[in-house]
Parts: structure tokens; sequence; C-alpha cells
């Protein structure tokens, strides 16, 4: 004797966990690519806190015109849009994660906003009596927590970024002293610094 109603339901039980996992699908799918952006924008944020490091290392001791000019145009490196890739997968990711994001591509756009308010100060003028050190280390600390929550997020390890971000810092002070000593035109700066004429 067959028992019709077991296979029945043992059919149904196999039709759902089928459905099941074939719905299901295009959400790991989604997981899968939220992380690969999430990768990429990870490491374009880590690239760009060691610019920025930079820019606040030169920040804290301004003492020529051409130091704050290499300061803003340095930090034009921030740039919001690999971070503003993620927002399509904000379903898919740990809300937490969410939050600093959303908070760290409004922080740059902010300072996108105000550097363009800013202007260049000729070679040899003397320097201006605006602190760009409070603004860059905000955006500092808040690009770097983010780039931790995406490295965790990712499952890499964090990377040590002191290290060659004194070493940027050091740099840039030593690019700008030799604007500052040549008198370079603001193309002939951001040339050096952005790789970039405007």
């Amino acid at each position: 004797m067959v028992w019709w109603d077991a296979w029945a339901a043992v059919g149904t039980i196999g039709a759902a966990v089928i459905a099941l996992w074939l719905g299901l699908q295009p959400v790991f799918g989604r997981r899968r690519h939220a992380k690969a952006v999430a990768r990429i924008a990870g490491i374009r944020l880590g690239i760009q806190i060691l610019h920025l490091g930079a820019s606040c290392h030169l920040a804290k001791s301004i003492t020529t015109a051409s130091h704050y000019n290499a300061t803003r145009i340095n930090a034009e490196h921030c740039d919001s849009k690999p971070l503003a890739l993620l927002i399509p997968y904000f379903d898919v990711l740990p809300r937490s994660l969410i939050n600093l994001l959303a908070e760290c591509i409004s922080d740059i756009d902010t300072l996108h906003a105000l550097l363009d308010k800013g202007s260049y100060w000729p070679p040899k003028s003397p320097p201006p009596t605006v602190k760009l050190s409070g603004l860059l280390d905000g955006l500092f600390s808040k690009m770097t927590a983010t780039h931790a929550a995406l490295c965790k997020y990712v499952g890499v390890p964090l990377p040590d970024l002191h290290q060659p971000t004194a070493s940027m810092g050091k740099g840039l002070s030593d690019l700008a002293d030799l604007a500052e000593l040549a008198g370079w035109e603001e193309s002939v700066t951001r040339q050096h610094i952005l790789g970039r004429r405007t």
C-alpha cells in the first residue's frame, strides 16, 4: 500500500526548500557583490587616508603660503565616489557600516565644498590665518573609522598606515618648501601634487 499523503508532503517540503534556495540566491549574490565593491572602496579609501594624513601632518605646521596651498590641494585627493558605489547595497550591509559610510560621504563632500571656497595664496606672501588642521583631523578620524569597518566587513586585516602617512607628510612638506622657493603658480603646484594641470 502506497501512502500518497506522505509522498505528497515530502514532495511539497522538497519543492518549498528548492523554492527557498532559489529565492535566496539573488540575496547571496548581492552580498558577494557588495563585498567585492566594499573591498575596492576600502583599498581606495586607504590611499585617500594616506593623502589626507599627509595634509594633516603639514596643516599642523603651516609657516608659508605654499604650506597652506599644498595642504589644501593635497586634501583634494579625498573622493566620496568609491564609497558612494556602496549605496545601492545598503539593504545588505550592516547598519553600523551604513552609518559610517553615510557620514564619511557627507564629510568628504563638505570638505570639497569648503576647499572650493579657498583660494591659492601666492608664494612668499604671508600664510593665511585659516586653520585647516581641525577640519582635516576630523575627517581623517572619520575616514580611518570607516576604513577599519570596511576591512572588518570584507575580512581583510587593517593595514598600518602610520609610517607611510608620516613619510608622505614629510614629502608634502618638502614639496611645499620647493614651491615656496621656486614661486610656483597654482597650475604647477597642482601638477606636482595631483598629477594634472587645471
